[in-house]
């Protein structure tokens, strides 16, 4: 009995320990730890309100504010009901009042406070940096390709979506932190920190879309940019986000207020100021008038002036904003129609606002259309050299792009469309005939619908004509309610797929082709008429039958090439004075021996910069003839060369375009005169009526021969033939100079030796 109990008793100790031992390590609760962090808390309360600025960053100061910040991230990580003060401890307590307590007084700009200052600054970015990461494993997310600090934490495992919730919004606000800190640093460390800032603002709004606050820091960040009409942007779209900044407003109101006062002088004397400024101004005043109580007079006083303000921008300056400015400028414009267009609103509003940004659009349509035949038409691009190059169209499609890639404006223009769809049935009053006419000109520029579809592959639904990827400007105006419905069909990052440039502006082009295709569906009055064997809009104010806008193209397409044979022309009198046309020509012709024979030399001119070298069609269509023999590598080298200067484009080396050619009056007896007949027809365009502008390269045994009256006429299967004196005699009477390559070459070096030729552009 007695062993019995106390087996029993041994028992009992022996338990009693064990619980002993594990209530000594069992970890603080969290309730515990809040209350340790809010002692530390108090602490560093204290030290502020009673020590000077340097004695902040004193050791005994800062172990306080590390041991806070440990105590407050055990609230956060593992999760608890006190994370979210957690949070706010780090923040405010371990980071924030440190930096805005050095602001206040300016102490951090100079003297013994500026480098602690900005140690404190960088330990917090590597804080939040390593928190990043830490909140993306605790919830195992996946945020790759949307942050920059991002990892694969994703899991098999089952994860409630309110886990993941509270996982984004913590990330969300640390993005928000990380912006905050760069924003700081860029007024000790340098303007280029305000691009780091803004990227992390960015990064914050694409994973929670809805939220506002993003824009109210973007907003600060902008400042008096742009007379304030970047930070108007924000401000306004924060307002109009799912969850608005409480303090956006006020900001909003501090950027009208500032322009209300410097408007009187522009008012009173437009002329003093350059359309630009007084663009930005009277816009923003716009949009201070339409936020308060209306004067109709003065916003139609207004209305009508930014109109011809916007066009006359453009007049004096090719690009008198940056694209991402024209992009929130069309923004505001569309966010101050719509709340003109808003339900109960004075019925004469939306007949001034809508009108306004339609009036934008023209403008822009204007500016695009003058643009993109000027950059279409232009010696530097490639695609049309490509079309004598034996490439596909495709290829040509995508060279076609890499010009239009360059053109900024389609990014506003695409926005406006896909508001003048969403909104049709509220603007039609203002979408007149002469608008659609404009912007079916503009489609009618882009490449074929067959090519780009299959660029952009999923990312457009032809049958339904609808978009499915989201485009950057998408994404910047994600949340942009007359939008919403196109936005709630669009794969968004991270889950879309990455887009290069031209696949970018491949499916911007089908977007605003589909709003093409949304006017000529439109009844019971279209827009538009559409041929489909052509790819051609029309418009219903003239009704041209569809050959005669084929023809128009034809002819566009003959003027643009006339346009660039001028340009050349005139780009070449920077190398080659007039009063050296009679040593020197411009444009030099090979023929196909030449270049077979001499393609040392014929990279030797190309490479000097002073003569601009045209391959005719008939010399690459007898290259594909001479090069399926298999020995013959003088026609293979030769067509390599040619494909790769084509494909990276040189200006000095371009192929013959569809309409460079004039017709030559002469018999074709032989397939030998009829080819060369053809190089000659290229010749006789290029020269343009005037004597020496082109000369004919031969390969220099051909000249030879021909003064020594013997014959070269002998078939040859490698180099193709050498061209006879006949032949040459007759080039010479059409007033093209025929030189031997090696001697054309050899003349160019003693005159640019002797220093009679300038430099090229």
């Amino acid at each position: 009995f007695i062993q019995s109990n106390l087996s029993t008793m041994v028992g009992v100790v022996y338990k009693t320990d064990e619980q002993i031992i594990a209530k000594v390590r069992e970890p603080p609760s969290p309730k515990k730890i809040y209350r340790a962090a809010l002692e530390l808390s108090n602490q560093c309360d204290s030290v502020l309100k009673s020590s000077q600025i340097l004695e902040l960053f004193s050791p005994d100061n800062a172990a306080v504010r590390d041991k806070l910040r440990t105590y407050a991230e055990r609230l956060i990580i593992p999760s608890s009901q006190f994370s979210r003060k957690g949070e706010d401890l780090i923040w405010k307590k371990v980071f924030y009042d440190v930096i805005t307590s050095c602001r206040a007084t300016k102490a951090h700009q100079s003297g013994p406070v500026k480098l602690p200052y900005r140690s404190h600054l960088m330990s917090a970015v590597g804080y939040y940096q390593h928190l990043l990461l830490k909140l993306q494993q605790q919830y195992h997310l996946n945020l790759c390709g949307v942050v920059d600090f991002a990892h694969d934490f994703s899991t098999t495992e089952s994860v409630s979506e309110s886990l993941i919730e509270e996982g984004i919004a913590a990330v969300h606000r640390c993005l928000l932190y990380l912006g905050d800190l760069a924003r700081y640093q860029a007024e000790t460390e340098g303007p280029n920190f305000k691009s780091i800032s803004a990227r992390f603002y960015y990064q914050a709004l694409l994973i929670c879309p809805k939220e506002g606050r993003p824009h109210n820091q973007l907003g600060t960040l902008a400042g008096v940019n742009y007379e304030g009409l970047e930070a108007a942007y924000h401000y306004m779209k924060c307002l109009a986000s799912k969850v608005p900044f409480a303090g956006a407003g006020d900001n909003l109101k501090g950027i009208f207020n500032k322009t209300v006062a410097i408007s009187k002088d522009v008012m009173c004397s437009p002329e003093s100021y350059p359309p630009t400024k007084r663009f930005l101004i009277c816009f923003l005043l716009l949009a201070d008038k339409l936020s308060g109580p209306v004067s109709m007079s003065e916003v139609d006083q207004l209305v009508r002036g930014l109109g011809g303000d916007f066009s006359d921008c453009y007049t004096d300056n090719r690009q008198p904003f940056p694209p991402s400015l024209v992009l929130k400028i069309v923004t505001m414009a569309i966010m101050l129609a719509e709340n003109a267009l808003a339900p109960g609103v004075d019925t004469v509003q939306p007949k001034l606002i809508p009108a306004l940004a339609i009036e934008m659009f023209t403008t822009l349509l204007t500016v695009t259309i003058q643009q993109l035949g000027e950059m279409l038409s232009s010696p530097d691009n490639q695609f049309q050299s490509l079309q004598i190059s034996g490439g596909g169209e495709e290829e040509r499609c995508v060279l076609m792009l890499q010009v239009i890639s360059k053109q900024s404006l389609l990014l506003p223009l695409k926005i406006l469309g896909d508001w003048v769809k969403a909104r049709h049935q509220l603007i039609a009053q203002d979408l007149t005939g002469s608008f659609w006419s404009q912007f079916g000109d503009l489609v009618n520029l882009f490449p074929h619908t067959r090519d780009l579809e299959r660029l952009v592959g999923e990312g457009f639904n032809q049958s339904q004509q609808q978009q499915r990827v989201a485009l950057p400007e998408d994404v910047a105006l994600r949340g942009l309610a007359p939008l919403s419905t196109l936005h709630n069909q669009l794969i968004f990052p991270p889950l879309s797929p990455d887009l290069n440039m031209i696949d970018e502006f491949a499916l911007r082009i089908m977007c605003l082709k589909s709003v093409a295709h949304f006017a000529a569906q439109l009844r019971p009055r279209p827009g538009l008429q559409y041929d489909v064997n052509s790819d051609l809009y029309s418009s219903l104010l003239s009704k041209p039958p569809m050959r005669t806008m084929v023809t128009d193209r034809e002819r566009t397409m003959k003027a643009m090439a006339h346009q660039r044979l001028q340009s050349e022309i005139k780009g070449l009198e920077y190398s080659v004075s007039a009063n050296q046309y009679d040593s020197l020509s411009p444009f030099l012709v090979p023929v196909t021996s030449t270049v077979c024979l001499h393609l040392r030399t014929v990279k030797l001119l190309v490479a000097t910069q002073r003569s601009v070298i045209i391959i005719p069609k008939q010399v690459i269509q007898d290259l594909d003839n001479l090069k399926k023999s298999r020995e013959n590598h003088y026609a293979r080298d030769a067509i390599k060369y040619f494909e790769s200067m084509f494909k990276n484009g040189n200006w000095w080396l371009r192929g013959q375009g569809d309409q460079e050619f004039l017709p030559v009056n002469e018999p074709a007896p032989t397939p030998e005169m009829a080819g060369f007949l053809s190089v000659l027809s290229c010749c006789l365009y290029l020269g343009n009526k005037s004597q020496g502008i082109v000369t004919l390269l031969v390969p220099d045994d051909a000249v030879s021969a021909a003064k020594s009256q013997k014959s070269c006429n002998q078939p040859n299967n490698y180099t193709g033939n050498l061209p006879s004196g006949e032949l040459m005699d007759l080039a010479k009477r059409y007033g093209i100079r025929v030189e031997g390559a090696l001697e054309f070459y050899s003349k160019w070096t003693m005159s640019n030796r002797h220093g009679k030729i300038g430099r090229g552009k």
